[in-house]
């Protein structure tokens, strides 16, 4: 397994070397902390949740694009306190959410959705009666080059030395760095090799199975990215002017079959041997990064079903690394099917559950 690190600055690139490391999706065997969740919350308090976030004293949960407001706020024991954000496409309003969090630097939820590809968009104002949606950042679209060596920001992951780190959506590789201004330095992390996927396999599939999702910590000073199909996850550390950033490479993906119809055309199909390496992307606190266990897909789906249908005990594995990429320990908590949030102190875990008897439940682990 590969650790590469890098250190790149705002400015320009300083150094790139490798290391050894271990895996990813984390083959080590940390120690197993159980935990047991109080049920803060109950179904009839929810509407159509797809995410959860948190502050130090805030629940704030990210509804489909189906609900009138698309973020409910709840505090900390889980009372509800308010919703907003109005689904739509006027001002003001977003039609869905794909990601929601916590900026505890800046007071404000980071929201993210497909069609504002290359914009930071937030909800600010949190401490009024009137939370605010406003863009307060913009890359370009897209960097000139061919359809290889362009690039095109999914999202943007804005730290507090002002670097941007962006996700990309082209061949050219899965991570890019801007400096302050927005100006593209480098792609900080390729994809994949692509020999286990077949020697035909056309360099657009490695940007459609292989993208990458993360964020910045709350404060700021850190990020981290995954991808679900991959074994890859990429942690970045603000120093200075600069940003460390490392990468755990671990296992290929074995289970997606490319070929070819008429020597051009690609079709895909998946096999048994398909992974999940981060099938809930990734939370991160201040100080660490919290990753839901994934698994052979087949196995990961059917377990989960089993847990919802309640003829499997709930049970949901955590992996919680540092910023340097080491795993620290696992967590084991007694929740099934779930979408989790920490506290930017790691405080305190919540984690929504859905099964048949219950509906939703949220769940709230001291940690």
């Amino acid at each position: 397994m590969l650790r590469s690190a890098a250190v790149i600055a705002v400015s320009a690139l300083i150094a790139f070397t490798s290391c050894k490391g271990g895996s990813a999706s984390g083959s080590d065997t940390p120690d197993t902390l159980c935990l047991t969740g109080q049920v803060i919350a109950q179904d009839d308090a929810f509407k159509s949740p797809y995410g959860i976030a948190a502050s130090n004293s805030k629940i704030y949960v990210r509804n489909s694009g189906t609900s009138a407001m698309l973020i409910d706020e709840f505090d900390a024991e889980g009372n509800y306190v308010r919703s907003f954000l109005p689904q739509g496409s006027g001002e003001g309003a977003m039609p869905y959410l794909d990601a929601l969090r916590y900026d505890e630097l800046n007071s404000r939820l980071v929201v993210e959705a497909a069609p504002m590809y290359g914009a930071l968009r937030v909800v600010d104002h949190l401490d009024t009666d009137k939370p605010r949606l406003n863009t307060v950042f913009t890359l370009p679209d897209r960097i000139a080059g061919s359809p290889a060596d362009s690039v095109v920001p999914a999202h943007i992951i804005r730290l507090a030395n002002g670097a941007i780190i962006a996700p990309n959506l082209t061949p050219a590789g899965m991570l890019a760095i801007y400096d302050n201004t927005g100006r593209f330095k480098r792609i900080v992390q390729p994809y994949p090799a692509k020999e286990k996927l077949g020697s035909d396999v056309p360099d657009y599939a490695l940007a459609n199975f292989f993208q990458m999702k993360g964020g910045a910590s709350p404060d700021g000073k850190h990020f981290a990215t995954a991808s679900a199909l991959g074994d890859i996850i990429s942690f970045g550390t603000v120093e200075g002017d600069s940003v460390k950033i490392i990468t755990n490479v671990g296992e290929p993906q074995e289970g997606i079959e490319i070929s070819k119809e008429d020597g051009s055309f690609a079709t895909f199909s998946y096999t048994d041997k398909l992974r999940y390496f981060f099938p809930a992307g990734i939370t991160l606190s201040n100080k660490n990064v919290y990753a839901i266990e994934g698994g052979y897909a087949t196995e990961f789906t059917e377990a989960r079903k089993k847990m919802t249908e309640g003829e499997a005990a709930p049970v949901t594995r955590i992996r919680v690394y540092d910023y340097n990429g080491n795993i620290k320990r696992v967590l084991e908590i007694n929740v099934g099917r779930c979408i989790i949030a920490v506290t930017p102190d790691d405080s305190t875990l919540y984690a929504l559950g859905e099964d048949n008897e219950n509906g939703y439940q949220l769940f709230k682990f001291e940690l």
